[in-house]
């Protein structure tokens, strides 16, 4: 079986998730081919696996030598954007008729494939993977029904969490068509180790490209509010990740007056990421819905932390509810609400046994529910099923 991945950059950091996807097809015996946007090969090192540049099916731009143009059309807006990309889209669309599926991650490559469908007459299979902004900034907008096309043409919606789910039916999807998958982490890959805090620092840490819905500032926030109120608890606070807040951040834990316990590390390898969570008590991700709307599907980073021992701090937000439950896997805040989660914080100072319950609990739910190789097998028999159905006719 031929499956094509449609991304919009790839290999990429950011998004992780396809990339093991793509390794569980692999492992399946799944011949995989991706197209994609633009290639990052030897621009994100950390990610440049020989893996992604010798798939079966190869890597592929959609625009071919036409890529390079696309930032430049880009600028366009509105209906001349939309007319000119669709136009170049199902010209270069026939390296799509190959394959016996074609899985989009991200609602917008589930539209451009879908409209080159119908226009091109393709006849595989198409599964789109919703994962955030693409429900969470159109949900914003009232627009959510720009998918019916994706909804009329695709076999299958794969929403990442039960929020998505009910709102691409809402907006015109049939039920039958939509069915949550999660993402998930190697389990078999994460080394459990309860963070013990004993008689050192409460040591936090967070994962993240720093934008608006990962809700660092609230972080920063609620840590000043610990500082003030409880200035016997010693702790220091780790940020991984780059993005365009990265120095206005660092700016407001100097404005807050915490920035000598905060270290900004910015982007690194996975092996690092790991290392370093091994070594924190607490994960925090105080998420938010952000101003365009943006949301997150379920992060992954949390996924990592709750496997790996830590006692995990979120959010009531979209779907994270769904991995975690306040008080039993983890601890939740309402968003955007720094002095509850400075009292989550404190909490988990004072209670370090009752975390080590904790702990072992999201280690189970991470194991149960969002292992990759269970869901990497479940995705592969979608897949099988998807291509036999349409061999059959």
């Amino acid at each position: 079986m031929k499956v094509c991945f449609v991304v919009d950059k790839f290999p990429s950091l950011s998004e992780t998730f396809v990339l093991d996807q793509i390794a569980g097809c692999l492992e399946r015996g799944i011949e995989v081919g991706v197209v994609c946007n633009e290639t990052t090969f030897g621009k994100e090192h950390n990610i440049d696996d020989p893996r992604w540049r010798k798939l079966p099916g190869g890597v592929e731009q959609w625009w071919g030598a036409l890529g390079p143009v696309r930032p430049s059309l880009r600028k366009w807006s509105g209906r001349l954007w939309d007319k000119a990309s669709t136009a170049l889209d199902i010209a270069f669309a026939g390296k799509l008729e190959k394959y016996d599926v074609i899985v989009a991650h991200f609602g917008n490559n589930g539209l451009r494939v879908a409209r080159a469908m119908k226009q091109r007459q393709i006849t595989a299979p198409l599964v789109t993977i919703f994962h955030g902004h693409d429900v969470g900034a159109p949900m914003h907008e009232g627009t959510l029904s720009r998918y019916e096309v994706v909804f009329r043409q695709g076999a299958l919606q794969l929403p990442v969490n039960g929020f998505f789910r009910d709102a691409l039916i809402r907006a015109g999807a049939a039920p039958g068509t939509v069915a949550v998958h999660h993402m998930g982490v190697n389990t078999d890959e994460i080394d459990f180790r309860i963070g013990r805090q004993g008689d050192s620092a409460l040591a936090l840490i967070s994962v993240c490209r720093l934008t608006e819905k990962k809700g660092i500032e609230f972080a920063l926030r609620a840590l000043a509010e610990v500082q003030s109120v409880r200035p016997d608890i010693d702790w220091s606070y780790t940020i991984i990740g780059g993005g365009e807040l990265l120095d206005a951040m660092k700016q407001f834990a100097a404005e807050l007056g915490i920035a000598e316990r905060v270290a900004f590390l910015g982007p690194r390898p996975h092996s690092e990421v790991k290392q370093r969570l091994s070594q924190a008590h607490v994960f925090v991700l105080p998420s938010v819905k952000a101003s365009d709307g943006d949301l997150e599907g379920i992060p992954v980073a949390l996924m990592e932390a709750m496997a790996a021992g830590l006692t995990v701090v979120s959010t009531y937000h979209s779907g994270i509810p769904e991995l975690i439950e306040d008080g039993r896997t983890g601890l939740l805040a309402p968003e955007r609400d720094a002095e509850s989660l400075a009292q989550k914080l404190i909490w988990i100072a004072e209670n370090p046994g009752a975390c080590e319950a904790l702990a072992k609990a999201a280690r189970r739910k991470v194991e149960d529910d969002f292992d990759s190789a269970r869901l990497n097998d479940a995705f592969a028999d979608t897949l099988f099923r998807l291509a036999a159905t349409r061999a059959a006719a």
